[in-house]
């Protein structure tokens, strides 16, 4: 795996994304330590999953523990930043 710094990636990205392209993983270091990595986007290392959303209700209001979670996040913003 090539290795880069935050400053290098920054001026050579459009060549990095060339690298990237054929297949090679790019970290991306800071002060010597790795702070990203920049992969193929088919070899992410990450299996897309489908998330089970039938118990996201009751997990929610087991976590607001009954509190009123029906206002949206408008109606909640314009509360908190009073009338403008």
């Amino acid at each position: 795996m090539r290795t880069a710094t935050i400053r290098e990636a920054q001026h050579h990205f459009s060549a990095l994304l060339r690298l990237v392209q054929r297949g090679e993983e790019i970290e991306v270091l800071s002060r010597k330590t790795p702070v990203a990595r920049i992969v193929p986007s088919g070899l992410s290392g990450r299996q897309k999953t489908s998330v089970d959303w039938s118990q996201h209700g009751m997990r929610l209001k087991k976590l607001w523990k009954g509190r009123n979670t029906g206002t949206t996040t408008s109606k909640l913003l314009n509360e908190l930043r009073g009338e403008r």
